[in-house]
């Protein structure tokens, strides 16, 4: 009993720290550490006062959400944080937390922990090396570069936010870290010397239970080679870089759509090992991708919102998160994964991967390469990759048998065939989104990559919300002269009314376009109508992949903030123009419209048995140089057709039945 009471009196001074909110982090470490020491896994404090611990510690470094609280004090408990608080760099005397990336990551690995103990399928999945730099450095290095008048950027409008962002950018990435920081970063270096780092965002704001931030902020890749003060510069830029990414137009509309602008953003990093092996001169993972437990766009009526969805890609996750050039990421139902998108074997050819990205360990640069490319460059010594690719033997997709084919001298086509039907990966996938949303009581979005041997974890957050209309009835009595398009592939459900103007880009005539700059120009004149035509009373039309990143040929360039007000955006793509939008089911941008609320569709005009009104779009009056100066040599391009104007006096109804999957837009007389 004595031993006991020293005990508990040694440890009274530690639990009433750990119990503090705001105490430094250097005084929350050396607590942490004397708790640890003096119980040995000999839990002299009652089950109560450690979980009042746990919750304290949840709240200090991690959360002061209550839906997240709720879920981490079942899962993480001080021993835990033990472990965690020698992997965090921070002000000694801060009190930041490390993020909402970093907080959803590390509470997802530790239900899956809990539920390995009874799930020996999910024994190899694991989460990369990871550091954290708290959100409260962010502040000490503006203070320290006496950069606060950046602060207050927020409170300009978008076009004055996106040209300070340039200044900012290059003021952060020229100014020097506090001695503290640099210390730290070295700490990290330390540790994490044989792979190339990615550096993360994790704001405090982001992957929260209210809204994910998606794609806001920046992550960087970098190759982690060369001397040491080599490796600290690369590391220091993209902290630097991604610090700055906090200013950017698309984050600052985001938030103030939200009511979250005047709210303290604070910015943490996630520092972690890439996933991957080096293959030649170049690293990257055999396969990363992301999956989400509701489908939200499927692609066959057999498909139900709750199988799923899973974007999976050969090479770095990128290519599954964003919209890029030509090319395609395999998409998979993890609930009825024999469905697929393409049957037939032309679309499987067309629709399949070309393209992987790496990191250039000599370039120290991501980069984009041809995936057929990589595999002669390596002779076909590629992990697992005889789980990635199918051969096209004459017309005909051949799966290989084993690793021991001749891998350069095949027609390869990646169909992740071997993966989905020989491995338990699909099972893997559907185990971890489902234990992850009954512990988070929501639908969740998660990342994942492989080296080809085992599946790491690398973010899991609530999934964005989507508002799913009830069943959409099509009304049968619809006049023809009034129908504008129809629609019958890749249909959602929703329901658009009231629309006042219609904003179409000519895909013949953007096609037209020479230059860079003149598409960059549509794409500017698009977020002049997105700020001037009242909120939710426009739509959208135009070619191929609104906001691909890459070759803008391919689409309009525009970012979420230049198009946040419309009611719906549609993608048409014209089969003599060769565009084809990208089933973006899950990429960045295509969260960015679930969460507004805007709705999407492809439009396939060529398609049999679809109707586009090409006179309706090419002989109504255009109104672009009435509401924009300065336009004139765009208005070929670019459309805004009034339905409000007196001689039509009318809008535009879109009804949308994805149980069908059919679509139709007409215009209606105002009463």
């Amino acid at each position: 009993m004595l031993k006991l009471w020293i005990v508990q009196e040694n440890l009274s001074f530690s639990s009433n720290l750990l119990e503090r909110r705001h105490a430094p982090l250097e005084d929350i470490t050396e607590a942490l550490k004397k708790y640890i020491d003096l119980t040995k896994n000999n839990p002299v404090l009652s089950f109560n006062e450690r979980v009042g611990i746990s919750v304290a510690l949840v709240q200090r470094l991690l959360s002061d959400n209550l839906n997240y609280i709720n879920v981490a004090k079942r899962y993480l408990n001080v021993e835990i944080f033990g472990q965690l608080i020698n992997k965090i760099v921070g002000p000694a005397d801060g009190n930041g937390k490390l993020g909402g990336k970093s907080a959803g990551l590390i509470l997802a690995y530790q239900i899956l922990q809990h539920k390995k103990k009874s799930n020996l399928l999910l024994d190899d999945v694991q989460t990369p090396k990871s550091w954290f730099i708290t959100s409260d450095s962010i502040f000490e290095f503006i203070h320290y570069n006496a950069l606060e008048e950046f602060v207050f950027t927020k409170y300009l409008n978008p076009e004055e936010i996106q040209l300070e962002y340039a200044f900012i950018q290059y003021i952060f990435k020229n100014s020097p870290f506090p001695q503290e920081m640099l210390v730290g970063f070295k700490r990290i270096l330390e540790e994490l010397d044989t792979k190339p780092l990615i550096i993360r965002s994790s704001s405090l704001l982001e992957d929260s239970f209210e809204a994910s931030f998606s794609g806001k902020y920046k992550s960087l890749f970098i190759s982690n080679i060369g001397t040491k003060e080599e490796r600290l510069t690369s590391l220091v830029n993209a902290v630097a870089e991604v610090y700055a990414s906090t200013f950017g137009p698309d984050p600052i509309v985001y938030r103030k759509e939200r009511g979250l602008l005047d709210f303290r953003e604070e910015m943490g990093i996630l520092i972690q090992e890439v996933v991957g092996t080096r293959i030649g001169k170049f690293y990257l993972p055999s396969y990363a991708g992301v999956a989400f437990s509701n489908n939200e766009f499927s692609w066959s009526p057999r498909i139900k919102r709750e199988d799923g969805i899973i974007r999976l890609v050969a090479g770095l996750g990128t290519r599954a998160v964003d919209r890029t050039m030509n090319d395609y990421p395999t998409l998979i139902a993890p609930g009825k994964p024999s469905i697929k998108v393409n049957t037939a074997f032309s679309d499987r050819i067309k629709y399949s991967q070309q393209f992987v990205d790496v990191i250039n360990l000599e370039t120290n640069k991501f980069e984009t390469i041809e995936f057929k490319q990589l595999l002669k460059d390596c002779k076909g010594n590629f992990p697992g990759i005889e789980h990635i690719v199918s051969f096209d033997r004459q017309g005909t997709l051949v799966d290989p048998i084993s690793a021991f084919t001749d891998f350069v001298k095949e027609d390869t086509v990646v169909t992740f065939n071997g993966l989905t039907e020989r491995t338990q990966f699909i099972i893997k996938i559907k185990e971890t989104l489902k234990y992850l949303q009954n512990a988070l009581q929501r639908p969740v979005d998660i990342e994942f990559a492989s080296d080809g041997k085992i599946l790491y974890l690398l973010q899991c957050r609530p999934q964005s919300r989507f508002s799913n209309e009830n069943k959409i009835v099509i009304p049968f009595d619809i006049p023809e002269e009034s129908k504008i398009f129809t629609a019958n592939r890749y249909v959602s459900n929703g329901l658009v009314e009231n629309v006042e103007y219609v904003v179409y880009v000519d895909p013949l005539e953007y096609g037209k376009l020479q230059t860079s700059e003149e598409m960059q120009e549509v794409g500017k004149t698009i977020n002049k109508l997105n700020r001037l035509l009242p909120d939710r009373s426009f739509i959208l039309i135009g070619p191929g992949r609104w906001g691909s990143k890459g070759d803008i040929k391919l689409g309009v360039p525009v970012i979420y903030s230049d198009i946040n007000n419309t009611a719906m955006l549609i993608e048409v793509a014209k089969e003599n123009e060769g565009y084809e939008p990208e089933l973006s089911f899950g990429t960045h941008f295509f969260q960015d419209l679930v969460e507004a609320n805007i709705k999407y569709l492809p439009l396939y005009p060529d398609k049999k048995g679809v109707l586009f009104n090409e006179n309706f779009f090419n002989n109504s009056p255009n109104f672009l140089t009435e509401m924009l100066k300065n336009c004139d040599e765009l208005a070929k391009v670019v459309k805004v057709i009034n339905l409000n104007e007196p001689a039509k006096n009318a809008t535009l109804s879109i009804y949308m039945d994805g149980e069908n999957s059919q679509a139709v837009a007409f215009i209606k007389a105002k009463v």
